[in-house]
């Protein structure tokens, strides 16, 4: 009887777990494919745009998600950082966030990847002026910041050799920012999606490595001017897009898909399922003051990283170090070093 107690006390030892949110995953896997979505403004409940716009039995891909987080928002300045800002702390995995050419002395994500082999591009929505990456640009430091990425725009250039179209082969450059051709002065014929799916298909063929970035800000402008419906439909489309890259977590353990948003808004939807269908169209619902914390989620390689709650900042280390088991280090990249 001791005997096989023993035995089944050893063999419980020994099991691993092999699942997440009660799906298959695979630990300390390294990413070869990294997905990155930052979303300006979105906070969990407003899922609930999609769902109850729908059926509501219905989940979201957000929620075929195998790991949610929240980090906290502040940094060694504010309380509630703008998301430039935090979206910078994100990638570069400091802090001390100023909001000015200081910021681009920092060393980017892609910047340590680079050394690995990754290649690595940006594509930028709904961004104007501070919002944008490109904030800095012009700045002494930033010569190292911006190099060696390739950086797509949905925004509006009269530049024709530096235009994109996502019906067309994109071009990789690394020189310039192209702009979408699909966007005039008044808004984009293209979607999100067209475009993410352009460049994504674009960059897997280019190369085995890469860390392709997804930065919204529109999102966060139709909440703040109450317009739901565009809300809504902007997050229809970052959907879609959302879900083309969990496909890919399911056909390669390699790929690591995340969201991590900046000015996590509460916004006050109706109480009752009936006024819910006509809030839209009232634009009555009221956005509240931003909230400390903002929501993370991951899927595929080492999307275990990153349950739980930690400073923003920490998500730069969870994207590059892998965990300790049985004596092997899975870390490939020192971001302190």
């Amino acid at each position: 009887m001791k005997i096989a107690f023993l035995l089944i006390f050893l063999l419980s030892g020994c099991a691993q777990v092999s699942s997440l949110n009660l799906q298959k995953h695979e630990f300390g896997i390294l990413p070869t494919r990294i997905i990155w979505f930052q979303v300006e403004g979105l906070d969990e409940e407003q899922l609930a745009l999609l769902r109850f716009n729908q059926n509501a039995e219905r989940r979201t891909s957000f929620e075929e998600s195998l790991c949610m987080g929240n980090s906290w928002a502040y940094d060694l300045y504010n309380l509630r950082p703008a998301a430039s800002e935090s979206f910078l702390a994100q990638i570069t995995g400091k802090k001390n966030i100023k909001n000015s050419c200081e910021d681009v002395s920092l060393k980017p994500i892609w910047a340590y990847l680079k050394g690995s082999d990754y290649y690595s591009g940006i594509l930028e929505v709904g961004a104007d002026g501070p919002n944008s990456l490109l904030k800095h640009k012009g700045c002494e430091q930033s010569e190292g910041f911006y190099k060696d990425i390739y950086f797509w725009s949905m925004k509006y250039s009269k530049t024709p050799n530096l235009q994109f179209h996502y019906g067309e082969d994109i071009p990789l450059n690394s020189q310039d920012v192209l702009y979408d051709r699909a966007c005039s002065r008044t808004g984009c014929n293209s979607t999100i999606f067209d475009n993410f799916r352009a460049i994504n298909n674009k960059l897997s063929r280019a190369h085995h490595r890469y860390l392709f970035i997804v930065r919204d800000n529109s999102y966060a402008k139709a909440i703040n001017k109450k317009n739901y419906k565009e809300a809504r439909n902007i997050l229809v489309d970052l959907e879609r897009s959302y879900s083309e890259a969990l496909k890919m977590t399911k056909n390669s353990h390699e790929v690591l898909v995340l969201l991590t948003t900046a000015n996590s808004t509460f916004v006050q939807f109706p109480d009752q399922g009936k006024p819910w269908y006509e809030f839209e169209k009232q634009n009555k619902a009221q956005p509240h003051r931003t909230k400390l914390t903002n929501l993370v989620l991951a899927s595929g390689a080492r999307a275990e990283n990153f349950c739980g709650i930690y400073e923003e900042a920490h998500l730069f280390e969870r994207i590059l170090s892998g965990p300790k088991q049985q004596g092997l280090e899975f870390k490939f990249i020192n971001p302190f070093n």
